[in-house]
């Protein structure tokens, strides 16, 4: 296997907390089932467990502290179920692209509106907040999105919400 391979194959088992558990628990099989061979497997394992484990945590908590900041109207209204339903999410998503956080932000708030185990009030937060940041972060130019809630009051309202730019001057509605 080619050193990027292996560097791709620990960034996988730093974020994937299933992967890392079957690791640990089976490298031999998990190793092979991954294209490594005896020497990478056995290179791995010499990092200990205990290591892997604390700095794929300290991941995690970095991740979360990122998408906390790009959504803090959803982790306000979530407050400690944000941390249960990132770690839910976590695993399943690994960004590829330079802006990981504001991926894992907009997939996280992705993963928040089709859950079902949430408020629509905080889906609409998150809808909310995906929406503001594909205007922003993402410079688009048009985006438009129908609520079920005021975010403001809380209370029960439909309504349209518009991010438009034109040229360097930029209109909410």
């Amino acid at each position: 296997m080619s050193l990027l391979e292996t560097q791709n194959f620990l960034a996988r088992i730093y974020t994937d907390e299933n992967l890392r558990r079957e690791f640990l628990s089976a490298p031999e099989k998990i190793g092979a089932k991954n294209n490594l061979n005896e020497k990478e497997i056995i290179e791995i394992i010499e990092i200990f467990p205990d290591e892997i484990s604390a700095f794929a945590e300290s991941l995690f908590w970095k991740r979360l502290r990122e998408v906390e900041k790009l959504l803090p109207i959803t982790r306000k209204h979530l407050t400690a179920e944000f941390e249960k339903h990132f770690r839910t999410f976590a695993p399943t998503y690994n960004s590829q692209s330079i802006k990981k956080h504001l991926e894992d932000a907009l997939q996280f708030g992705d993963y928040l509106k089709n859950s079902e185990t949430v408020s629509d009030f905080v889906k609409n937060a998150a809808k909310y907040e995906c929406a503001r940041l594909a205007f922003h972060a993402l410079n688009k130019n048009l985006v438009v999105r129908f609520f079920t809630f005021d975010l403001q009051t809380g209370k029960q309202k439909n309504h349209l919400k518009i991010w438009l730019r034109i040229g360097k001057r930029e209109l909410v509605f």
